[in-house]
């Protein structure tokens, strides 16, 4: 009698995770889109929140 082997739930993981290089590369570049969004961000809420923020880090005057 043969038996089929399935891959555990283990190697399945293994072999979907990425390398540590693109996790590093996905992480940042999620980053940056978040701190770039709320930086410019014209929504009232965000941008009242992280006024003082944007005006003593970046220079930029939005009024």
């Amino acid at each position: 009698m043969t038996t089929l082997s399935r891959p555990s739930v283990l190697q399945k993981t293994a072999n979907v995770t990425l390398s540590k290089p693109v996790q590093v590369t996905i992480y940042m570049l999620l980053s940056s889109l978040v701190i770039w969004t709320v930086l410019f961000s014209t929504y009232p809420a965000v941008h009242n929140a992280a006024h003082s923020t944007r005006h003593h880090t970046l220079g930029v005057a939005c009024h």
